[in-house]
């Protein structure tokens, strides 16, 4: 019987008829992890390995997993994971594509309408006054309806967010390396071959990238120079695509209207100097934290690993299918 290893002690009731397939080994203790180095000790004897919350996977483990057949990450991303290393071992590597779609660009829906019409800002101030009270002629909020949505990274996650803005009657503009003509006829999206143009055009700007040196502080200091002032920026992707110091900077003088972030750049801190700004909203990297979509994704890996193990095909969720070229 072929072996699995679990960084984490996730429950694997829901998938009874995978589980039994493989020997599964995990800590023992509910929700608990190994340690970096009892993953070092049980690599060897497992034929694929699946990694939970940014557990890394660095050469050295990958190295030390001679029997593996398959890496599985919980997540989207794989930045945690040493692709190249896993690639040129000729080791697949999974991630949860379709798991944490709706759920991500559900959690970067909520976050445009917490800063736009400043839920998050009125709960504060309503708490400590204990009083209901309002502008008469408020010039700070933005209602959402007519406005424009730039989507940077028009993906699954880009795409889903798209069809929600739209249905807030939002005007969809978006840039990505591919055009997606059919989901410009579904939703009326506007397609930019440059980011800037679109970043000038937004009222509100979605980051939706992978993380990549190529994609680190995409949004720096000479692109957020580029937004309106009346616009605001929500970052739901990774925390070092956005200059956080550039960000700081604008806040500061009020260059952009304010900016929701659920990703940081040093995580798991955060820099304090964010948390001073009423025009910003805040949450800890938590798009997919709930344990509905947490278990789905797990599931998502085990069936991966199911047709690469058993069935010997190749699933679509091998982020690195170069090595069947």
């Amino acid at each position: 019987m072929m072996r699995i290893g679990l960084s984490h002690n996730f429950p694997l009731d829901k998938y009874p008829e995978i589980a039994e397939k493989f020997e599964i080994v995990r800590p023992k203790e509910y929700l608990s992890s190994f340690s970096r180095e009892e993953i070092l000790s049980l690599i060897p004897s497992c034929d694929a390995f699946i990694f939970i919350a940014d557990t890394k996977c660095d050469k050295e483990i990958i190295d030390k997993g001679v029997k593996l057949k398959a890496i599985g990450n919980l997540g989207s991303g794989f930045d945690n994971i040493d692709v190249k290393t896993a690639t040129e071992r000729k080791i697949p590597v999974l991630n949860t594509p379709n798991a944490v779609v709706a759920p991500t660009a559900e959690m970067t829906m909520a976050l445009i309408l917490s800063i736009a019409r400043s839920v998050v800002r009125y709960d504060r101030t309503l708490r400590k006054t204990l009083y209901c009270k309002g502008d008469l002629l408020l010039e700070r909020d933005m209602c959402l309806a007519g406005k424009k949505l730039g989507i940077i990274g028009f993906g699954r996650i880009g795409k889903r967010l798209g069809h929600l803005a739209s249905a807030f009657d939002m005007q969809v503009l978006y840039y990505d390396p591919y055009r997606d003509e059919e989901m410009e006829k579904k939703i009326g999206a506007i397609y930019y071959t440059d980011p800037d143009s679109l970043i000038r055009d937004a009222d509100v700007i979605s980051l939706h990238l992978p993380y990549s040196k190529e994609n680190h502080h995409f949004m720096d200091s000479r692109r957020i120079s580029l937004m309106k002032k009346t616009a605001y920026l929500v970052n739901a992707s990774r925390g070092p695509i956005v200059d956080e110091e550039a960000l700081i900077k604008a806040l500061e003088e009020n260059a952009i209207r304010g900016a929701a972030l659920d990703v940081h750049e040093h995580e798991p801190n955060l820099n304090k100097r964010m948390t001073e700004f009423e025009n910003v909203v805040l949450t800890p990297h938590i798009c997919t934290n709930m344990a509905e979509i947490r278990l789905n994704m797990l599931g998502e890996l085990l069936e991966g690993v199911n047709s690469l193990l058993i069935e010997n095909t190749v699933p679509r969720n091998v982020v690195n299918r170069s090595i069947y070229a």
